[in-house]
């Protein structure tokens, strides 16, 4: 998309409010907003002080939190959009239930930003609000446009002013009855270059052969809003949704290699009904995500089932991760994959959670047994969370990290020396009266005698030896830990012949198991 500015400089404030301190401070003090275009940074610790702050000073941009004392991000937010019509939100909330987001729609949010927040978030999302100010405020593009486009964003509100619905209705040539059987497309693109370049004109062209009626707006880096009307040739509610589907099928073969998702509102019966249809239709966009990439959701088909995650998923999918057991992983990740793709409607704030608990516990595995297969920390892994789009996406990320983890795993594994092997067998099965050099030649596929030697020359002590210390170190830790029996220790330690056991704990430590359990 093509834009032209008018030469002059242009002011640009931005209020930050947020009632945690290390939030705002975060922010004020990690992002260099000068570089982002903002010339006046102010800041508010609730929505009471924010409103009282926007008073004293126009505010071309606002990022607030949702929730907070004394007055809610929400009210806020409509007490200075009211001030300044033309003011950009961004909300910012770890709170994503249903209710919040149809509250943060009336006021037409040009992004929501969850909590925990990156600073790389929250410049993107600023940097899109400053283009998009400036376009409003400076682009010949919109000039013949701007009127619709404001039409539009009124009828994306719930309560519309009266004087100047009227006013921009005739300005735009329209009437209440122009309203009468209508409904509400979203399109969002989601690719870095945004809304492709000749987007208004492909939309003019297909709808004008198949005879529709529309007015368009909000048109930015990456949301368009299109309203259809019924016109004397062709009435919407006329239209079944397999023909929406085709003509905005038809739609994305335009829009080539661009990545996007599209959203069909509820049919409206009338000029202030639309504002439901756009409701609906931002609520729908919603089960893109777990549709995928280029999908398009109707709002009459929305699945109000959910998906909630067995208790036992993570405790299993964690066994196989210590089990080595590649295949029951991803056959574990698999299915959870496709619960949550047949359960459309669930919060993605949710889903991202349980995808970063899944990544998180294999992180927290690794460090506790030091293996060293990836180094980041939460905030990078909720950044590589926060960064997918549909549900496919989360799932790859997932997938292509257990892999990249089994991979690492099964090379260092036959990299490692033979003691490293044997010692890694020996603290795996302790406790099986078995161990000893057969069981590890057959495990290991070698000769007892070359295991035997090779042990011998890296370590300086013997197979039967080392497992022997090994026993009696993990013996003396439970007899230490806790009460349990001295012949149920010996017993889970390896040694079923308690006086055995006692004979080579004192051989070992000069004590007897129960002289040791008193005296230390």
């Amino acid at each position: 998309m093509e834009k032209v500015f008018f030469i002059g400089e242009i002011v640009m404030v931005l209020l930050l409010v947020d009632d945690e301190f290390h939030v705002r401070q975060k922010l004020l003090h990690k992002i260099n907003w000068e570089a982002l275009g903002i010339d006046s940074l102010l800041e508010a610790e609730d929505g009471e002080s924010g409103y009282e702050t926007a008073k004293r000073s126009k505010i071309d941009i606002l990022i607030s939190d949702i929730r907070m004392p004394r007055m809610d991000g929400i009210e806020m937010a409509r007490k200075i959009r009211e001030l300044y019509p033309d003011c950009v939100i961004l909300f910012l909330s770890g709170y994503s239930d249903k209710e919040y987001l149809r509250s943060a729609i009336s006021l037409h949010a040009l992004s929501y930003i969850d909590k925990p927040i990156s600073p790389e978030q929250v410049v993107s999302a600023v940097r899109e609000a400053v283009e998009y100010c400036n376009n409003m405020q400076n682009s010949t593009i919109f000039a013949t446009k701007i009127k619709e486009a404001r039409l539009v964003r009124l009828l994306c509100s719930p309560t519309p002013g009266e004087e100047q619905l009227i006013s921009l209705l005739k300005d735009c040539e329209l009437s209440p009855l122009s309203f009468s059987d209508s409904r509400t497309l979203l399109l969002q693109s989601l690719s870095s270059d945004g809304i492709p370049v000749g987007i208004m004109e492909h939309v003019d062209e297909l709808f004008t052969q198949n005879s529709l009626r529309y007015i368009m707006g909000d048109y930015h880096d990456n949301f368009l809003v299109i309203h259809l009307l019924s016109s004397n040739e062709r009435l919407v509610s006329d239209l079944s949704l397999p023909f929406l589907h085709a003509l905005l099928r038809r739609l994305s073969y335009l829009l080539k290699n661009q990545s996007y998702f599209i959203a069909v509102g509820m049919l409206a019966e009338n000029l202030h009904e639309l504002y439901h249809s756009y409701q609906s239709a931002v609520i729908s966009l919603q089960q893109n995500f777990f549709l995928g990439m280029n999908s398009i959701s109707f709002a009459e088909e929305s699945d109000t089932s959910s998906y909630t995650p067995d208790d036992n998923f993570r405790k299993n999918l964690l066994s196989c991760v210590k089990q080595k057991d590649a295949d029951g992983c991803f056959r574990l990740l698999d299915s959870f994959y496709a619960a949550y793709q047949s359960h459309p409607s669930g919060l993605i704030s949710m889903v991202r959670e349980d995808y970063y608990a899944c990544l998180s516990q294999l992180f927290q595995h690794c460090l506790a047994h030091h293996i060293d297969f990836q180094s980041a920390s939460s905030q990078q892994l909720w950044d590589v969370i926060s960064s997918a789009h549909t549900l496919k996406e989360l799932h790859t990320i997932a997938v292509n990290l257990y892999q990249t983890y089994f991979d690492f795993v099964r090379e260092n594994r036959e990299e490692a020396s033979v003691s490293g092997n044997i010692q890694r067998l020996v603290e795996e099965n302790y406790g099986n009266p078995s161990l000893g050099l057969q069981f590890l030649s057959e495990n290991l596929k070698l000769s007892q005698s070359y295991i035997s030697q090779l042990f011998k020359q890296e370590t300086g002590t013997t197979i039967n030896q080392y497992i022997i210390s090994f026993r009696i170190n993990m013996a003396s830790s439970q007899l230490l830990k806790s009460d349990r029996k001295i012949a149920d220790i010996a017993l889970c330690c390896g040694f079923p012949d308690q006086n055995y056991f006692t004979k080579l704990f004192k051989k070992c430590t000069g004590m007897t198991p129960s002289e040791y359990r008193r005296y230390i």
